[in-house]
Formats: C-alpha cells, sequence, structure tokens
C-alpha cells in the first residue's frame, strides 16, 4: 500500500462570522481568513483529510510522500522536521492511515476513552459584564469548562474580568485563563500589547488560585525558562503553555526545569499530531498534563480530540467558542459536522475510520482558491 496522490487546496477569504479582536493581537481586527486543505490518496482509493501549513512547502514536501508506505510514519516525521510548516500533512496521513485500518485513530494510538471534557475558550478579551453572560450562555449549551483572555491593560481590569466570571458560574464551570505572553518568542519587548513583568505574573496566579480557576495560560515569555519555574514553583494553580514551541527537546528541557504543570503542544507546530504522544508520555512519568493548544479548528481539533482520547493525561479539548451560538474560526466549518459538547460537557469521540469526518464540499468550491 502505498501513497498515490497529495492534493493542497487554499481556501481563501473565508469571511469570520463578525470582525474580531483577538487578545494576542491588540490594534488589529480580523474579518476573514485562508487555510489549506490536504488530501491524501492511497492507491487503493481511501483518503485522508488534513489542514494547515504553508501550502507551498505542503505541496513540495507531499510530491516527496508519493509513492512512499503511509505506515512510516517515523520517517515522514524527519521529512516534515526538516521541510519547516507543513505539519498538516500529517494530520492526513494519520487519518488516511486510520482509513485504511477501518479503526478510529483515537483506537490505534491507545483508546484510553471515548470522551474528553471540551472548554469553551474565547478569543477576545471582553468586558467583565459580557463575559459573565457569555460564561452562563456556554454553561446553557453544555459547556462545564471556559478559558478567559488576560490581555488588558491594568491589572485590576484582569482581575476584575476574572471576578465577574467566577461569580457568575460559581462552581459549576472549571475556570482557565490565558494571558497570551509568550507570543514573541525571544524578545517579548515586541510583543503587542501589556507586557507582563515575574510581579504580575504572581500576582495574578494568586488571585486566580484564590478563586479556584485550574490553570493560568502563558504568564510570561516562552523562553523565560526560570521565570516560569520560579513561579510555577510559587503558587498551587496549575501553570501551562508550551503553545508555540517547537520541538520534543523543548518540552523535555521545561518539564525537567519545571516550568509547567500542563504541557500545551500544538500538533500543527510542535512536531505533529503523532509526535504528541511522546510529549505526553514525557508528562506522564512526571505526573504532569499534556492538554494541546489548538486555535486552527475544525480537522486540526478532531486531531487533538483522538490524541487527548488515547493517553491517560490529557483531560480536557479546546474549543474555540468567543460566544455561545458562534463558530469564531472559519475553518471549524470544514468538516460537515463542526465539534460540541454534549449535555454533560464532553465531546463523544467519533467511531468512524481515522478522523471519523467527512468534508462540507459545498464549503470548499464556494472558496478554494
Amino acid at each position: 500500500m502505498t501513497i498515490a496522490q497529495v492534493d493542497v487546496q487554499v481556501l481563501r477569504n473565508v469571511p469570520t462570522p463578525r470582525e474580531l479582536r483577538f487578545a494576542w493581537s491588540p490594534g488589529a481586527v480580523t474579518r476573514a481568513t485562508t487555510f489549506t486543505l490536504i488530501r491524501i490518496t492511497s492507491e487503493d482509493g481511501h483518503v485522508g483529510y488534513g489542514t494547515g501549513g504553508d501550502p507551498t512547502t505542503s505541496r513540495n514536501i507531499g510530491q516527496q510522500l508519493v509513492g512512499k508506505d503511509p505506515f512510516a510514519t517515523e520517517q515522514h516525521s524527519r521529512l516534515l522536521r526538516r521541510g519547516g510548516n507543513a505539519w498538516g500533512l500529517e494530520v492526513a496521513l494519520w487519518d488516511l492511515i486510520g482509513k485504511i485500518c477501518n479503526q478510529p485513530l483515537y483506537k490505534l494510538w491507545g483508546g484510553y476513552t471515548n470522551r474528553i471534557k471540551g472548554y469553551a475558550s474565547t478569543v477576545e478579551i471582553g468586558t467583565p459584564a459580557q463575559r459573565a453572560q457569555d460564561a452562563l450562555g456556554f454553561y446553557a449549551e453544555g459547556f462545564r469548562a471556559i478559558k478567559i483572555r488576560l490581555h488588558n491593560e491594568t491589572l485590576q481590569e484582569d482581575i476584575a474580568l476574572a471576578r465577574a466570571v467566577a461569580d457568575a458560574v460559581g462552581d459549576r464551570m472549571e475556570l482557565m485563563a490565558d494571558s497570551n505572553q509568550a507570543q514573541t518568542p525571544v524578545t517579548p519587548s515586541v510583543q503587542a500589547g501589556v507586557i507582563w513583568d515575574q510581579r504580575r505574573a504572581l500576582y495574578t496566579a494568586r488571585a486566580l488560585e484564590e478563586m479556584g480557576f485550574v490553570w493560568l495560560e502563558e504568564p510570561l515569555s516562552r523562553y523565560d525558562y526560570a521565570g516560569l519555574a520560579k513561579l510555577n514553583g510559587s503558587v498551587g494553580l496549575a501553570i501551562a503553555g508550551g503553545e508555540n514551541n517547537r520541538y520534543l527537546h523543548e518540552f523535555h528541557w521545561m518539564l525537567e526545569q519545571g516550568c509547567y504543570d500542563i504541557l500545551q503542544p500544538d500538533g500543527l507546530v510542535s512536531e505533529g499530531i503523532g509526535q504528541l504522544r511522546k510529549m505526553a508520555a514525557m508528562a506522564e512519568v512526571r505526573n504532569k498534563l499534556c492538554v494541546p493548544h489548538h486555535g486552527g479548528g475544525g480537522i486540526g481539533t478532531y486531531a487533538h480530540l483522538h490524541f487527548s482520547a488515547s493517553v491517560p493525561n490529557s483531560p480536557w479539548v479546546e474549543l474555540m467558542r468567543d460566544k455561545p451560538g458562534e463558530f469564531p474560526w472559519p475553518a471549524q466549518h470544514l468538516p460537515a459536522t463542526p465539534i460540541m459538547v454534549g449535555a454533560d460537557g464532553y465531546v463523544t469521540l467519533p467511531e468512524g475510520p481515522g478522523l471519523g469526518v467527512e468534508i462540507d464540499e459545498e464549503f470548499v468550491k464556494r472558496y478554494v482558491a
């Protein structure tokens, strides 16, 4: 069995449901996005779907996969590492493998559970009153966990926002917060918006801990390992991060130095969706969690859902939902069935082969370049 064809389609200028002002990009307004759809076809006609990555790089690497055994995943991972931003190909490869085997991916990867708790991951900051109302709306939809963005100019504004949400939902929802302080890898002084120092991070973490929050995400620069370790050792609240760290050795270093209680690699950034299981194993032996980040939505979120269901230390899946009833990322509409929680707050794993998704071909036709 070999790979017969790799196709990379670009969906351009797909509109967002409204103007979005992302917390991590103060001052910017997003009205549309562009993303890829990847199809890998085996010689017997099975098709695996993926999304994400640079289209030119994905096409170039994709051509190198033609004629190869799709099951040689470690060989393909080495090729993808050298190529750079093309990890959407690996999602498609694993979807193809699941279809050839006629098994859902989470079972091929370990089958730890068939349901994962989904948390509503907001993308804008919002006001305290708005976010309190949104949290109640998410609760009515079935969510039992929500992540808010703390990227206000002042500490007082952040604490007021967190307090409003905590007061609104009480102990009915698990609460997470993302401060988006790691976007600039090396020089945080050029990051847009407010820049936290160790003191602000510590004060915020302690305040959130008193409110019962589960974790604080990316409170300091991505490579401030010493600062992150100091903060993590000073509070009982879990410190989480790692979404744009790239390689296995980085996650090893972060675990060795005690930077995080919760690793958050992204399978379309950090070594690929198949390699996340190695990161989860490194975390598991240290009694840590591995709860991936994923902001792209759609096919990528399904891939992360299967990963989390396959291992024992990944209890949540990130679902980008800024407001109840709204899917902010257009790529969330690539699958014919967007991921949603049930009445108990959990996402039940699809039992179809591979990722278990069908593509909305009419949606693709509407926006493909």
